[in-house]
């Protein structure tokens, strides 16, 4: 004799809420993780601003020239005029420069042979979080703010 087994009709409320368990965790995960890739988006952004102005003054001195680091605030893109780089999509980026130092939606800090420069402060915003750059006129040295 054989025995026959009922076809499923559905789901029992164990399987549904195993399943509902999990979509919960998945989602805590997801709602907790974009403010910290949101803040590390933006740090690992200001380190690179950094960088480059850190880089745009120490080829100023080595070269005896003067050396522009620039913003673009329309194609959200920084850098040297060889080398730009783009800011992440989303970000805001505001700039405080000399007077001098900007053009159209284009500022610059300018880095002279000597170690000082223009000076200047770049703002970063990204989903809530900040950082700024400030460059002191008389130094040339960049400061990181969170």
């Amino acid at each position: 004799m054989r025995h026959r087994t009922k076809p499923s009709a559905g789901f029992t409320l164990v399987e549904l809420l195993v399943v509902m368990g999990i979509m919960g965790l998945v989602l805590v995960v997801v709602v907790n993780a974009r403010p910290k890739a949101a803040s590390t988006r933006i740090a690992v952004t200001a380190r690179a601003v950094g960088a480059t102005l850190q880089l745009a003054r120490a080829q100023a001195m080595a070269s005896n020239t003067e050396t522009v680091f620039r913003i673009d605030t329309d194609r959200l893109q920084f850098g040297l005029p060889r080398s730009m780089h783009s800011f992440p999509k989303g970000m805001t980026v505001a700039m405080t420069v000399a007077e001098t130092e900007r053009r159209d939606d284009v500022g610059g800090i300018r880095f002279f042979p000597d170690g000082q420069s223009s000076g200047g402060e770049i703002a970063l915003t990204l989903d809530g979080r900040s950082a700024r750059i400030a460059v002191n006129w008389l130094t040339g040295e960049s400061q990181l703010n969170r």
